[in-house]
């Protein structure tokens, strides 16, 4: 007669044995529990569907109001890039003033870039401009001498701190370089137009998070309600699962599938009505010099992890919710 063998060997085996056995069963709790929580989804189905539509809404804000930041932000970063300030020049100025003027302003934090237009190139640049306008370059055509002076062009990393630079910009050295009859000229988007933009990207981002946190609230107490629910109609159950010694996990773990289902739902839900509108009327907003483009790349790019992303966020506020209503009245 064969026996079992008793070395290190057959003591291995058993152990892996053991081992597959009772990752076995786990798995088959974790198949029930997502069954019992599937069954759960179906049976409340008033409670769900609001839940899930409510979720779908929050989702919605949520979204949105990242979206609007973004685009909000690369818009406000492209006009602040259009803007610049022009100190005209006297015609008198020799190549090493110019140059120690342009080496003072590179060492100024808020400078970006400084570039010299010629006198030159600042008549072409007028031309250029101007091109529709016969009048204007009939006149220009008839000048003898070239009556545009040369100017130093300074981009900024921060309109709204060109102040910083009037220390620098009436000093004695620039003064003398300055042409008296020209004061130095902002061209591109206006300062103003920028804090425009920038107090409706505040509103928006305040108003989109402010709406998001009432809704996330909504969605909670919802969700609460409905878990709460389900769990006083399988009461019942609950209590002859507790007699037959069915674990803590088992029991509270088809609430937190069905919690997880609302949120899960909600996100592809959000994403499906949310994308379609975004990527058609990204055209009409860049008619009105709205930087769409870099926000709607990304979308259109990478469109799972952003659907990933809800359905975390998603899942999230109903795993919370679930969590809550389970500790307040589900009594093991």
């Amino acid at each position: 007669m064969n026996r079992p063998a008793n070395g290190p060997g057959g003591s291995v085996s058993a152990n892996s044995l053991y081992q597959r056995k009772k990752m076995s069963r786990r798995w088959v709790s974790f198949l029930r529990i997502c069954h019992y929580g599937l069954n759960n989804f179906s049976r409340n189905s008033w409670l769900s569907t609001a839940a899930v539509a409510v979720m779908t809404i929050t989702l919605l804000i949520v979204f949105t109001t990242a979206v609007a930041k973004n685009i909000f932000g690369d818009t406000i970063t492209a006009l602040r890039e259009k803007v610049d300030i022009s100190i005209f020049l006297k015609d008198s100025v020799t190549n090493e003033q110019r140059d120690k003027l342009i080496s003072d302003l590179r060492q100024q934090p808020l400078v970006k870039d400084v570039r010299y237009i010629s006198k030159d190139e600042a008549r072409n640049i007028f031309a250029q401009q101007n091109k529709q306008d016969l009048e204007k370059l009939k006149a220009l055509s008839v000048l003898t001498g070239n009556p545009f002076p040369a100017s130093l062009r300074i981009r900024v990393s921060d309109p709204s701190k060109l102040n910083q630079l009037d220390g620098l910009l009436n000093s004695p050295e620039f003064k003398a370089a300055q042409d008296p009859r020209r004061q130095p000229a902002t061209s591109g988007v206006t300062r103003e137009a920028i804090d425009r933009i920038g107090r409706v990207a505040t509103f928006t981002e305040r108003t989109g998070i402010i709406l998001g946190i009432v809704a996330v609230v909504i969605s909670m107490l919802i969700i609460f309600n409905t878990i709460r629910m389900a769990i006083f109609n399988r009461r019942d159950e609950i209590q002859i699962m507790r007699l037959i010694g069915a674990n803590k996990s088992f029991i509270r773990g088809p609430f937190i599938v069905e919690a997880t289902l609302y949120g899960v739902i909600a996100a592809l839900m959000a994403a499906a009505l949310a994308y379609p509108v975004m990527l058609l009327k990204a055209g009409s907003l860049a008619q009105y010099d709205i930087i769409t483009a870099p926000t709607i790349g990304f979308l259109r790019n990478y469109p799972l992890p952003v659907v990933i992303g809800l359905v975390l966020v998603g899942a999230a506020i109903g795993v919370v919710s679930s969590l809550l209503a389970i500790r307040r009245h589900l009594k093991i």
